[in-house]
């Protein structure tokens, strides 16, 4: 279970900074942060040069909107070298990809519904939480919602094993009161999820492939090799995680992935050679998902996580902006 985030009483010049222009949002986005900081000392500003006059060298952790984006990477370059960035937008998401792509500083990238008043209050305070206290063990589903989810968890050691559960995953999402759209990508994404953690991840004691030539062959993993896969809800959410012994998933494997999917939208017309989880699965994950979290403590495990709001119409869904988050252990 998730831990409480403990009180934080700070003095001096801040390490925490939200920059945005809508003074609304600006207070209701600080509130978040600063709750999910333990109650840090937080600057907030609608001006750069008011908040960077705020902030200590040492700072942690920058918030901000697409609009501020590229300053605030540049910050990190110049002033913090020590911070993340979280960034939110409810425009097109490939600009920031291919910003996060080229600078590790990038921590989450969160998708802003139109028709909500900010980002969700939710997955802001969690990319908080896990920017500025990255755990050792990997992200529990229950972390995703603000009370009890139901849950239940499956082992998929062979091939049956993953088409029965995919078909248990979409029959949990009905029964929860999810559409027969939102089915389809819930369906997709979980086969995928199983996919790409019983195919690329499993390596031999050479770190050589095992399964990953050929995807369409039945296969039997042994004990050691066997993914999980959860499922949760509150009624709202759907979430689908799976979770590989592996931790051969890298940042620039999911972000190159993306960027591939992002550059030709047929997706599948794409050629991709590459291993160890990283093909267009992730593409396709990402694009249907509302929230994608990867999460890796290398040589480890890796858990990807798909978010889905089963509240959101097809139509918005089809073009609401998809966040993602990168919880890794090995950058700055």
């Amino acid at each position: 279970m998730p831990k409480l985030s403990p009180v934080i009483l700070e003095s001096g010049p801040a390490t925490i900074g939200v920059l945005e222009r809508n003074r609304t949002v600006l207070a209701r986005a600080t509130r978040i942060v600063r709750a999910a900081a333990g109650l840090s000392h937080i600057a907030s500003e609608t001006d750069p040069a008011g908040l960077r006059a705020q902030l200590s060298p040492e700072t942690r952790l920058l918030v901000c909107s697409d609009q501020d984006f590229e300053l605030a990477l540049d910050w990190t370059r110049r002033y913090f070298p020590r911070a993340r960035v979280l960034v939110w937008s409810s425009g097109p998401m490939e600009p920031l990809v291919l910003a996060a792509a080229r600078d590790p500083h990038v921590r989450g990238i969160l998708g802003w519904p139109s028709f909500l008043s900010m980002p969700r209050p939710w997955e802001l305070a969690l990319a908080v939480r896990r920017a500025l206290h990255q755990a050792e063990t990997m992200l529990h589903l229950t972390e995703l919602f603000v009370g009890a989810p139901v849950t239940t968890k499956y082992a998929s050691q062979t091939s049956a094993d993953r088409d029965s559960i995919c078909g248990e995953l979409v029959g949990l999402a009905e029964r929860a009161g999810a559409t027969d759209r939102m089915l389809g990508r819930i369906g997709e994404v979980s086969h995928e999820l199983l996919m790409n953690a019983m195919y690329d991840a499993p390596v031999n004691h050479y770190g050589e492939s095992r399964y990953a030539h050929d995807r369409r062959a039945s296969i039997a993993l042994e004990d050691h090799e066997v993914p999980s896969a959860r499922f949760a809800t509150d009624g709202t959410l759907v979430a689908i995680q799976v979770t590989d012994p592996f931790g051969r998933l890298t940042r620039a494997h999911v972000l190159a992935s993306i960027a591939r999917g992002q550059a030709n939208s047929a997706g599948d017309a794409v050629i991709d050679a590459s291993n160890g989880g990283a093909g267009l699965g992730l593409w396709k994950i990402y694009s249907q998902a509302a929230i994608t979290i990867v999460d890796v403590i290398a040589g480890h495990s890796t858990s990807v996580t798909a978010v889905f709001d089963i509240d959101i119409a097809p139509r918005e869904a089809r073009t609401m902006p998809g966040s993602l988050h990168l919880f890794d252990r090995e950058l700055v």
